[in-house]
């Protein structure tokens, strides 16, 4: 199973878990996965943050794909102005 670790952001909404497991190959099932374990995070979200696989940041990881032993880490986006 995949490692996912959860943005500080993230855990307002998930009773405050920091870290799941998940068997999920792709972006979509990922975002499927964790809306239906804590259905208070929502799509939108998880759709803010950018996406670590195995060390490489994606900024918008919607069509990405990973290995059932990848580390995926959220990160919240900053903006500049």
């Amino acid at each position: 199973m995949a490692k996912v670790v959860l943005s500080a952001e993230m855990q307002r909404f998930t009773g405050g878990a920091r870290e799941v497991e998940v068997e999920a190959e792709d972006f979509p099932a990922l975002l499927a996965e964790l809306c239906r374990r804590f259905p208070d995070l929502g799509e939108d979200t998880v759709r803010k943050q950018s996406l670590g696989i195995d060390g490489m940041l994606i900024h918008t990881p919607m069509l990405e794909t990973f290995g059932q032993d990848s580390q995926l880490v959220f990160v919240t986006r900053i903006a500049g102005g």
